[in-house]
């Protein structure tokens, strides 16, 4: 008699859910479990191609410092000037003046002409600025 009550009463509740409760939380569920796939999908990558990327040619840059103005960190970014050296130009322009020619660099310990050659597209020396007033 008891299976013949439960077989009557479609609606008794399961899991303290009702039928309608349950249908919801199953459709939830599928939804859910789509989402998640497709984003599984679209995490994975899958069906499409490698794209092989071309890269530029390394660009050298070109700059120019002033002799007579610049710091030892500006003189320190020169090839084979580090900072040691950087602070004895600077130190030794302090002690003797400003430089009449980029050649004068050589009368500072530790530049010689290989060195002086390699770097001399990037030094300049700009005339000094008279801050005289009419």
């Amino acid at each position: 008699m008891q299976d013949q009550e439960s077989n009557e009463n479609p609606s008794r509740p399961f899991l303290g859910l009702k039928r309608d409760d349950q249908f919801f939380l199953g459709t939830l569920l599928i939804a859910i479990l789509i989402v998640a796939l497709i984003h599984l999908i679209q995490m994975s990558h899958w069906g499409t191609e490698p794209i092989e990327i071309k890269h530029l040619p390394h660009l050298t840059y070109e700059y120019q410092i002033d002799i007579n103005q610049a710091t030892w960190v500006e003189f320190a970014q020169l090839e084979g000037i580090g900072p040691a050296l950087g602070k004895r130009i600077v130190a030794y322009r302090e002690a003797n003046g400003p430089f009449t020619s980029i050649d004068d660099l050589l009368n500072v310990k530790g530049i010689g002409a290989q060195k002086l050659n390699t770097n001399r597209r990037h030094l300049v020396l700009n005339p000094p600025m008279n801050n005289a007033s009419h």
